[in-house]
């Protein structure tokens, strides 16, 4: 057990103290802290608190008051009474744009003149400030009162009633969708980032030939199960770090309007649902390590990795693709079938479960047939691995993977 321990914090300690793992540390935070004031950094540089410098052309002069007492979105030269000059005003980059309304018959047309396209803000706050005017003279021509006008604007309620407690509001479906997107990227990255790990440092002590050396003190299952604890305790440690910076924001910002809307959306989830996310997400790391780890062993040095784990590669791109179109299309067939198979289902179920498009059966099925496949993987990288250790093959995976087999039906 001491062999085994000394192997164990080696390995963590040579792994931990790597640039690439401190970049790996800090880089989701960084880009998490730039997706959150990605929203603000717009507003400062695109300067869009500040009105529009427009001129109204138009012979009916409520049109022009009635946009210039709209100061949060306008700024109206009221020097500007003809088009003529409103070009020229443009042309010289005193204004933004001018808007032409003409009426015709008893209705108005307005055209917005600008030398770049129009935001929709910009268009829509016109359309309501030319509405309101037009409102209220027809309000005078046909006589009706301002209680008549209220009724007939006021819009009829539709309550959406849910035949049952275990389904997500609209609203709630586009925020568990987002969650879903990024929880989904943050696993495949992980996935990508720990089975490289894992795959290099088994290969690499077979590129160096020393094996031999390091088989004579210890025996090959405490060899392996020393270095998938040391990666463990990397992945935990990352994970631990995350966990502490996440509780730092939620505490030190739970008076902001976005924490408590996350704390909000929190609340209203099933919580159980949280120990499912996290044995999908566990499970689904610990079966990408141990396929990495067979992957690694049969894999003859450092620079042959890349080529064995493509197979593996793809297999994760398709649960990560399959989890997007989980999140869109949770009850697609090729989606539901997906979700069962254990190389797809921690992101693909996941998705599914936290949309609540799954019942329990479906979800404790899937998390059943991950956990005999992840002991299946365990059972296959311990008896694999005594003999992969010791084979320096070039043939490919596929050949090496027979070659594999055959040395451990011997034993």
């Amino acid at each position: 057990m001491s062999k085994f321990w000394v192997i164990t914090s080696q390995v963590y300690k040579r792994r931990v103290k790597t640039k690439s793992f401190l970049v790996s540390l800090l880089l989701p935070l960084i880009i998490g802290a730039l997706i959150f004031a990605l929203p603000k950094i717009i507003d400062y540089f695109g300067g869009s608190d500040e009105p529009s410098k427009i001129a109204v052309i138009a012979e009916n002069p409520a049109f022009s008051m009635a946009i210039a007492t709209d100061k949060a979105n306008f700024k109206v030269d009221k020097d500007i009474q003809t088009e003529k000059k409103a070009k020229k005003s443009l042309a010289n980059g005193d204004i933004d744009g001018f808007v032409t309304i003409t009426p015709v018959g008893k209705e108005v047309t307005a055209v917005y003149t600008s030398e770049e396209t129009a935001g929709n803000a910009l268009i829509t706050a016109l359309q309501n400030d030319i509405t309101s005017v037009t409102l209220q003279q027809k309000i005078k021509d046909y006589n009706i009162t301002e209680k008549q006008l209220a009724s007939l604007t006021t819009p009829v309620p539709v309550k959406n009633e849910l035949l049952s407690n275990d389904q997500l509001t609209s609203s709630q479906k586009e925020a568990m969708s987002a969650a879903i997107l990024m929880l989904t990227l943050v696993i495949f990255i992980f996935v990508m980032s720990y089975a490289s790990i894992v795959a290099a440092e088994i290969a690499n002590e077979k590129g160096t030939r020393i094996m031999e050396i390091i088989l004579s003190s210890v025996s090959s299952t405490t060899h392996l199960l020393a270095k998938l604890t040391a990666i463990l305790l990397m992945l935990l440690t990352q994970i631990a770090f995350y966990g502490i910076c996440i509780a730092v924001v939620m505490i030190g910002g739970k008076s902001t309007e976005a924490i408590q809307g996350v704390i909000k959306q929190l609340a209203e989830f099933p919580a159980y649902y949280l120990v499912l996310n996290i044995l999908f997400v566990v499970l689904g790391l610990m079966l990408y390590i141990l396929i990495s780890a067979i992957i690694g062993s049969m894999a003859p040095n450092v620079e042959t990795v890349s080529q064995f784990m493509y197979p593996m590669t793809m297999l994760a791109i398709i649960g990560y693709w399959g989890s997007i179109a989980a999140a869109n299309a949770p009850n697609n067939m090729l989606v539901i079938i997906g979700s069962y198979v254990p190389t797809f289902s921690p992101m693909m179920m996941l998705a599914r479960m936290d949309l609540l498009a799954v019942d329990a059966t479906g979800i404790f099925i899937s998390l059943g047939l991950l956990v005999l496949t992840n002991v299946l993987a365990f059972w296959l990288a311990i008896k694999l691995y005594r003999g992969n250790v010791l084979l320096y093959s070039n043939d490919g995976l596929f050949k090496t993977w027979k070659t594999s087999l055959k040395y451990a039906k011997r034993d």
